[in-house]
């Protein structure tokens, strides 16, 4: 077999028809892991979402999230609202959508609450606060790190 131009295309056609198909069969084995599984319902939501964020943060720092950097989530909202606020904690970690956890808001009448989180992964998470109080949507994103 002699090397000539008709067998050099063929074989860089050949190779690069086996390295596509060799892509396609790794990328069919790997899992899918979406967002949120009702992520497109919830982006329907956004303008309510950043509504909210403009509300929570015309609190300025009469609501907050702070952690100790260990197992201690403290959640912080104003008093005045601590009456009537319902709402929901949600432990978002990009990584590990299995990890997510999702906790009731039960502040105190001071407006705080503090959640042990000593059995979660260790590493980033986003901490999302979402409430209701007054009439009035809130919502507070902050990432943290559990060392």
């Amino acid at each position: 077999m002699t090397l000539n131009w008709g067998t050099g295309i063929a074989a860089a056609y050949l190779t690069f028809a086996l390295a596509t198909s060799g892509f396609v069969a790794f990328a069919i084995r790997r899992p899918v892991l979406l967002v949120r599984s009702d992520y497109y319902a919830d982006s329907l939501k956004e303008d309510q979402h950043l509504a909210a964020r403009r509300n929570a943060l015309s609190l300025g720092r009469a609501a907050g999230v702070t952690t100790n950097g260990r197992d201690g989530i403290h959640i912080s909202i104003p008093p005045d609202q601590a009456v009537d606020a319902r709402g929901a904690v949600t432990l978002y970690r990009a990584s590990d959508p299995a990890a997510d956890r999702t906790i009731e808001m039960a502040v105190d009448r001071t407006g705080e609450q503090d959640l042990h989180v000593g059995e979660v992964v260790r590493g980033a998470w986003l901490v999302q606060v979402r409430w209701s109080a007054g009439g009035r949507e809130y919502d507070i994103e902050q990432p943290i790190v559990l060392k």
